[in-house]
């Protein structure tokens, strides 16, 4: 299993009141599965995804991801961890304005603490369709080529699994479906595992295996901000 989630909780503090918005009994992924998760915004998809990937501690539970315990790291090993083993695709692309295409890559594998390698920037943007769009910055960008982007830094640390947010939520339905098909492809090709969480029903329809968040959390609460979980408990 590349994912294994048992007993997780997500609550904190609001108003005096404990609210939980995660309540997870179990959940497991296999090694090369490719799978969605579909529920409304705001339902807390975002929030599992930070726990899969250990940007927020669940306020208790166990999470297992390519075999390693995620609880028990410490920041700095679980940062490094992170890098070697998993890329995510963030919602609003999380890409460096001051950074070309090439260099947004780049970062993907500095993080990693991979050699700078030059070939493989090129192969990852020609594997996305953008190797005439290497030296562009973002704002240079369409919306779709930044979310292209975003992917290749995701894929550029060689991951074992891709965590994707809302991959397509900015995109019209054309580009929506190319995204989504390269994300099924590229992973196959190399072997990674992928988690998708969309709202979108044609994004879900797309994969084979499909999870209903509301199934899978037993906590049905509106979600806040990622901000407000410093208070976590």
């Amino acid at each position: 299993m590349i994912v294994v989630l048992e007993n997780i909780q997500v609550s904190y503090r609001t108003g005096g009141e404990l609210l939980t918005v995660l309540d997870i009994p179990s959940w497991y992924i296999a090694e090369g599965a490719q799978v969605s998760i579909f529920g409304p915004s705001g339902c807390g998809k975002s929030t599992l995804l930070h726990v899969v990937a250990g940007l927020l501690a669940p306020t208790k539970g166990s999470v297992v991801v390519c075999g390693q315990e995620l609880t028990q790291m410490g920041e700095a090993k679980l940062d490094h961890f992170r890098a070697a083993n998993m890329g995510y695709i963030f919602q609003d692309f999380n890409l460096l304005q001051a950074y070309t295409a090439a260099e947004n890559i780049l970062l993907g594998m500095t993080f990693s603490h991979q050699k700078p390698d030059q070939h493989s920037i090129k192969k990852l943007l020609d594997r996305v369709g953008l190797s005439h769009r290497s030296q562009h910055h973002p704002a240079e960008l369409s919306i779709g080529e930044r979310q292209r982007v975003a992917i290749a830094r995701a894929l550029a640390c060689k991951p074992k699994l891709i965590l994707a947010d809302e991959p397509t939520g900015s995109l019209d339905p054309v580009h929506s479906h190319e995204v989504v098909t390269l994300l099924k492809e590229t992973c196959l090709e190399l072997g990674c595992s992928l988690i998708v969480v969309s709202h979108d029903q044609s994004v879900v329809d797309a994969f084979d295996s499909s999870v209903s968040f509301m199934e899978l959390n037993r906590a049905f609460a509106p979600v806040p901000p990622m901000s407000n979980f410093g208070g976590a408990l």
